[in-house]
Parts: C-alpha cells; sequence; structure tokens
C-alpha cells in the first residue's frame, strides 16, 4: 500500500472534506453510504485534516460530492510570518 504524505517542500496538504460536508448537509457517514466507502475512512478524514486519501478514495469523494481534488486538498503554508524585532540600540 503506497503512503501519502501531507508534507510538501513548501507546506502541507490538508483535507477540507469536513467543510465540504457540512455545507452540503452530509454527514461522513453520509458519504460513505453514496460513495460505497468505509465509515472508518470517511470519519478518519473528517477528523483528520493531513489525513490524504488515496487517489481512489478521493476520486469517488469528488464524484459523488460534485467536487474537484482541488476543492477537497488545500495547501497550507508552513512559512510563518514575524514582525521582524529591534534590539534597542538604535541611535536616538
Amino acid at each position: 500500500m503506497p503512503f501519502y504524505s501531507s508534507y510538501t517542500a513548501s507546506g502541507y496538504l490538508a483535507n477540507d472534506l469536513d467543510s465540504i460536508l457540512r455545507d452540503k448537509g452530509i454527514s461522513s457517514f453520509g458519504l460513505s453510504k453514496i460513495a460505497n466507502l468505509s465509515p472508518t475512512t470517511t470519519r478518519k478524514i473528517c477528523m483528520d485534516e493531513k489525513y490524504i486519501p488515496c487517489p481512489d478514495t478521493l476520486e469517488k469523494i469528488c464524484l459523488h460530492l460534485d467536487v474537484e481534488p482541488g476543492d477537497v486538498l488545500k495547501l497550507r503554508s508552513t512559512i510563518q510570518i514575524s514582525t521582524p524585532v529591534g534590539s534597542g540600540v538604535l541611535p536616538c
């Protein structure tokens, strides 16, 4: 079984399935029924945003929810935006 990492060079992939299901008024169990997936799989995807479904599962989800893979998987940046802090030794 292949391993699908959620981490990329510039961030990490996060699945947004939970919010898609909430918007459509479908539970993870309801998705498992209409997409012919295991309830454990759909629950795990909804509970863990870093869980990346295999391509076959992602295809079933997209076909039955009428969404694109890019709607389900989002790239989140790991680059932290920080505010520079001065040393306090600037001349007045």
